[in-house]
């Protein structure tokens, strides 16, 4: 099928060709116009063949004159499905200092521990100090220009009060297409969970000291720290109650009062 067409290429080159020709021989255009045009011919002649690309050009650029690699939104989902986590996280590494779009996040989270018959569980939402422990990946998308270059990754978690929790550094090869990033050893919850802070966590992705994507997530606290929150918020309610007596009047208070009212107003008849 590929010889095929590359066949048919070739034919329709070489009728625009003659036809060119027979422009150039009867003098109908100036020399400039015909050197112009045989020139655009011969580009695309090149270019229809595939000895010309743009991808090659750019291969052989020396590394300081390779433009910037921007990602343009359209075009870097052809054919490649980013999550919504992903844009988002991207989304919000964009306003910080020195960000380059060199790599592109295609999907982020943390890899979770729990006794399931399938082992480990991927999850991007909600999580609680009663997970064992949490593992962070990514996956990038490297361009050719960019690719078979061997990289420092990071990961690294914050609590809610901005204190860093786990950092993992890992040297990875980077490979053109999609590559698979997973932190080399996770943070443990289950065994820190008194040491730990419950609320809206954050995990930061760099390569090469750039980050590429923010990704924020809950963490609910312990089932144990639920059931002492729950057992001092009943305690401090049942206080609450004991302190106001606004209990109802008993039928023995209220016939003694009605038998005072009527004494008085006999008296008074009298």
């Amino acid at each position: 099928m590929r010889s095929t067409s590359r066949r048919a290429t070739v034919i329709w080159l070489i009728m625009i060709g003659l036809l060119l020709g027979i422009v150039v021989i009867s003098g109908a255009v100036t020399p400039q116009v015909q050197l112009l045009t045989s020139g655009l011919y011969l580009l695309m002649a090149l270019a229809a063949l595939g000895v010309l690309s743009w991808d090659g050009l750019r291969r052989r650029l020396p590394a300081w004159e390779r433009p910037s690699l921007g990602f343009d939104v359209g075009r870097s989902r052809r054919g490649r499905r980013i999550s919504t986590a992903a844009q988002r996280a991207q989304e919000r590494a964009r306003h910080l200092p020195g960000y380059q779009e060199r790599y592109q996040l295609l999907d982020v989270g943390l890899i979770v521990s729990e006794v399931r018959p399938d082992g480990l569980h991927l999850r991007r939402g909600d999580f609680s100090l009663d997970d064992q422990a949490l593992q962070p990946y990514a996956v990038l998308y490297v361009d050719p220009t960019w690719a078979d270059d061997t990289v420092t990754a990071r990961f690294e978690i914050l609590d809610p009060a901005g204190e860093t929790l786990f950092i993992c550094e890992d040297r990875v090869h980077l490979r053109g297409g999609q590559n698979n990033v997973i932190a080399s050893y996770r943070l443990p919850l289950h065994e820190q969970a008194g040491a730990m802070q419950p609320g809206l966590w954050e995990l930061r992705v760099a390569v090469d000291g750039i980050t590429l994507g923010l990704h924020t997530f809950s963490v609910a606290p312990s089932l144990q720290e639920r059931r002492r929150m729950f057992r001092e918020g009943t305690a401090a309610q049942g206080k609450r109650l004991r302190e106001v007596d606004d209990s109802p009047v008993s039928l023995e208070d209220l016939l003694r009062g009605h038998q005072s009212g009527m004494g008085g107003r006999q008296h008074n008849g009298e």
